[in-house]
């Protein structure tokens, strides 16, 4: 999956990505980049609303995993179990937030997709604007196989 086919992804099948203008501009099979513009995520005070803040780190996970899946032709539905943020500071910018998978957390991926049907994920994530860190996200995923 290409970028620009993730990105078309998340647009159709979760619509509030395109209304935030949230783009993909790098992928790989462990790590994931998006970003999203202040003009369609600010609040009163123009700065990053929390809940945009929120979404993107929430989406940046969830993409994440798709590619994962699709990487090792699972079929699963993908979802956030459970999820805390904490907001450093108004964040007065576009902003990006990476998601990624370290080498350790693939294997356990697999292991537990072929296990049982059901793998688990947490990741942590830094929300950035060009001052630097405002949010971090931490949340935790679960893949589960699809059932016939």
């Amino acid at each position: 999956m290409t970028a620009e086919e993730l990105q078309a992804l998340l647009h159709d099948q979760i619509p509030i990505s395109a209304a935030m203008g949230i783009r993909v501009v790098s992928l790989d099979p462990q790590a994931i980049m998006l970003t999203a513009p202040l003009a369609a995520n600010h609040n009163h005070a123009n700065t990053q609303f929390a809940g945009s803040q929120h979404a993107l780190a929430s989406l940046a996970g969830w993409a994440l995993l798709r590619v994962w899946a699709e990487t090792a032709q699972w079929e699963a539905e993908l979802v956030l179990g459970k999820a805390e943020i904490r907001y450093l500071r108004p964040a007065a910018g576009d902003m990006a937030v990476q998601a990624q998978l370290t080498d350790g957390q693939l294997l356990e991926l697999d292991a537990a997709r072929l296990d049982n049907g059901t793998a688990r994920l947490k990741l942590g994530m830094e929300i950035r604007t060009e001052d630097g860190v405002c949010a971090r996200f931490e949340g935790q995923y679960v893949a589960r196989g699809k059932r016939p």
